[in-house]
Parts: C-alpha cells; sequence; structure tokens
C-alpha cells in the first residue's frame, strides 16, 4: 500500500506536534548537569612504592590470553595515611598485527587504608606491546571506583594511575556523591 493514498488524517504530521517537540527539547536542556556527570566532592592522592610484581603464566606457555600479574605495594594518602595496594592485572588482548603497539588488560586492585577503609578499583586500561609488565611512565590510565568500606562504604568515581620516573606511582582519585 502506497503511503500516498493514504487519508490525510491517517498521515504522521511532525508539524503538528512541533511545539511539543520543541518543549520537550528546551527541556532537555534545562536538565540539570547532574545527568551528565556528577560534581567531584573529594579528591585524594596516593603515592605508592615500587610494587612487587609476580607473573602467573596461565593457559599455554608464554604470554598468552589470560595470563596474570599480581602486585602489591605500600602506600601513603596526601593526609599521610599509610596502607597496602594489593592487585592484579589480566591479559585480555595481544596484538595479532606487526603494527600494533599495545595490549589491552584488565586491571583489579584494592587499597587498604586501616581501620577497614578501602577502596576498589576496576577497569581496562592499555599497556605497550613489549612484554613489558608495567605500563608506560609518565601516561595516566584512568580506571573507575567502583566501590569502597569504612569510610569510603559506596564510593565511586575515578583514579588516574601514573607510573613515575623512579618506577613509583601516583594515584589521584576523584570520589563524587
Amino acid at each position: 500500500m502506497d503511503i500516498v493514498n493514504l487519508p490525510t488524517r491517517s498521515r504522521f504530521s511532525f508539524q503538528r506536534y512541533l511545539p511539543l517537540l520543541t518543549i520537550l527539547g528546551m527541556f532537555g536542556w534545562l536538565a540539570p548537569s547532574s545527568v551528565l556527570a556528577n560534581e567531584v566532592t573529594t579528591k585524594l592522592t596516593i603515592e605508592q612504592s615500587k610494587p612487587n610484581l609476580a607473573h602467573v603464566d596461565l593457559g599455554q606457555k608464554g604470554e598468552t590470553h589470560g595470563d596474570m600479574l599480581a602486585f602489591d605495594a605500600e602506600v601513603t594518602t596526601d593526609a599521610g595515611v599509610k596502607g597496602k595496594l594489593s592487585g592484579f592485572i589480566l591479559l585480555v588482548d595481544i596484538p595479532e598485527e606487526k603494527d600494533e603497539v599495545s595490549e589491552d588488560r584488565i586491571v583489579s586492585m584494592v587499597f587498604d587504608l586501616g581501620n577497614a577503609d578501602t577502596l576498589v578499583i576496576s577497569g581496562k586500561s592499555v599497556y605497550p606491546y613489549r612484554h613489558k609488565p608495567q605500563m608506560d611512565k609518565n601516561n595516566p590510565q584512568i580506571r573507575a571506583v567502583i566501590g569502597g568500606t569504612g569510610k569510603y562504604i559506596g564510593a565511586r568515581g575515578q583514579i588516574a594511575t601514573t607510573r613515575n620516573e623512579d618506577e613509583t606511582y601516583t594515584h589521584l582519585i576523584e570520589l563524587v556523591d
């Protein structure tokens, strides 16, 4: 059935609904900015010592999908609180083409800052594909803060992790309400 032959009242008319669509569009622009992003309410900088690394070769011999790197390190917050970082990195994507220079890894880490105060972090990171266990220096990786305990109960936000020239790391944590 050809739409041209339909009776006029059966056709959808944008002109008839244009005022309504315009008003709805205006409300979209007037929506609070929290719909797009929440305001950062807490910033925390954590300095990390050089990590202890343990390679776990899983599956096929050599660097393959599913291999893991476990790590731990001493940490200190900008308020002087000392704690420990523990985590693992799971290799999920190894370049197959000769010109590819990076690989994807899933990272899971927990900052234990004492008194049951923890921050839980997870996310994907891009690492250099040179059979190196650590990320490039001075190239921050962004991951999600997915929870916490104690004074960080229900924490959410993001963390930017930077490997420093001296093999230590700096973690800038931004939490939102």
